[in-house]
């Protein structure tokens, strides 16, 4: 159909050149068809014949941009469910080996997502709804410590899947203990034979869920293009006065060792 519409436009071109030729006396009126045709209405029809194309290709092209657009939207509400059930098969901390299989897998499934994405502000919204779950994720793999004030990571014991990974300090001891142990079962019709629990976390699903964590190579990250303040902290009043305080201390002030020091 395309090639048939390019065709009559490209017909349609060479008779309205022609026909206007023509009009001013540049080619004889033997040319357009030995006379049989009219330079006005050869012009009106190769006219008509040329817009009507053009608005055909036009409306193909937005018909074209909005079922684009549909189907963005569509896997763009298929990805935020996603990560809002990988954020939720996470966020109680637990180390099952099952769980963090599914959460793994639907992350990676959804990430696959982007690739047939198209329009722009529609990415846009799939990069936040990514750097969204990353935050909730980074919070929520991380642990209150007794010594250090900040969310600490995941201790290594964590992912052996054992219960008591808090308590335990030996990363030897942890592995002894989440192993299986041999046992023999008789094989009877009555009785399923029990089903071995495999503790320790897979390798992979831990790789993809922290290289998720990770900040991707090209993230435009947008913090350096803020402005510093200028002002005099003495003039703030309001809701952001403490934060400019707080801002004039710090970029007139350093500590080393201990001691408060004045920057040069």
């Amino acid at each position: 159909m395309d090639k048939l519409v390019f065709l009559l436009i490209t017909i349609a071109i060479a008779t309205l050149f022609v026909a206007i030729s023509n009009l001013f006396g540049v080619v004889p009126e033997t040319v357009i068809a030995q006379g049989k045709m009219l330079t006005l209405p050869a012009i009106a029809i190769s006219s008509g014949v040329l817009i009507a194309s053009i608005t055909y290709l036009r409306d193909k092209t937005t018909q074209a941009t909005e079922r684009q657009r549909k189907s963005d939207e569509i896997y763009l509400n298929l990805a935020r469910d996603s990560f809002d059930e990988v954020y939720d098969l996470l966020k109680d901390k637990n180390n099952d080996r099952i769980i963090w299989v599914r959460a793994s897998r639907l992350l990676l499934q959804t990430l696959e997502l982007k690739k047939d994405i198209k329009t722009p502000d529609i990415l846009k919204a799939f990069a936040l709804a990514e750097e969204r779950l990353r935050t909730e994720l980074y919070r929520t793999l991380s642990v209150k410590s007794k010594e250090h004030s900040n969310p600490q990571p995941l201790p290594p014991q964590f992912f052996y899947g054992i219960e008591n990974w808090e308590s335990e300090p030996s990363l030897d001891q942890v592995a002894i203990k989440a192993s299986n142990k041999i046992k023999a079962h008789r094989v009877i019709r009555d009785k399923n034979i029990p089903e071995s629990n495999l503790r320790p976390l897979s390798q992979k699903t831990v790789i993809a869920i922290y290289d998720f964590l990770e900040f991707p190579e090209n993230y435009d990250d947008p913090l350096p293009r803020v402005e510093k303040w200028t002002d005099n902290w003495e003039d703030s009043h309001g809701i952001d006065q403490g934060a400019k305080r707080y801002v004039s201390h710090i970029n007139e002030y350093f500590v080393a060792d201990g001691k408060l020091h004045k920057r040069g």
